[in-house]
């Protein structure tokens, strides 16, 4: 597996561990991550832009290039198979895609760690762009200038941090 995909998917690991979907974390040991632009190419497989078969996760484009969301997204289909073998795949046949509470799961997993500690924090402000975007704002930059106003996410460390509750 290329370093690329290593990365991404240590980056994709770190987002779910902070999330409490399930008893264990999201086993690693087997995952894979590979760009296979071809299977999209046909007619089943031509609206996605990832799919996961066990521990293997495909994606449209050069892995590099592929967004943390979609690999979080697709990553959170692992953890659900490593716990729910039989009934995650099976669920797809009898409830549908779109509205399919494993489907459902991993699109709140992928936002819900966006921004990662920032998701928290007391100095978060969500802005949105014109064209729909969402980007998380760090208000502690008005007080110390060091400070991104606009971080890198998913923010992993930050001194500033305060809990907003």
């Amino acid at each position: 597996m290329s370093p690329a995909a290593r990365a991404k998917l240590a980056q994709a690991k770190a987002r779910l561990d902070s999330l409490d979907l399930y008893p264990t974390p999201v086993r690693m040991r087997r995952v894979r991550l590979v760009s296979a632009p071809w299977l999209f190419r046909l007619p089943w497989f031509r609206r996605f832009d990832g799919y996961t078969m066990w521990d293997l996760i495909l994606v449209r484009g050069a892995v590099a290039d592929c967004g943390d969301d979609l690999i979080t997204h697709e990553l959170c289909h692992v953890w659900q198979m490593q716990h729910h073998p039989i009934a995650m795949p099976l669920s797809y046949l009898y409830r549908g895609y779109s509205d399919n509470p494993n489907e459902v799961e991993a699109r709140h997993a992928a936002e819900a760690t966006r921004f990662g500690l920032c998701n928290g924090c007391a100095h978060q402000r969500l802005v949105r762009s014109g064209r729909g975007s969402v980007f998380t704002m760090c208000l502690y930059a008005k007080v110390d200038p060091a400070f991104p106003k606009y971080p890198r996410v998913p923010v992993l460390e930050c001194t500033a941090f305060e809990d907003r509750s």
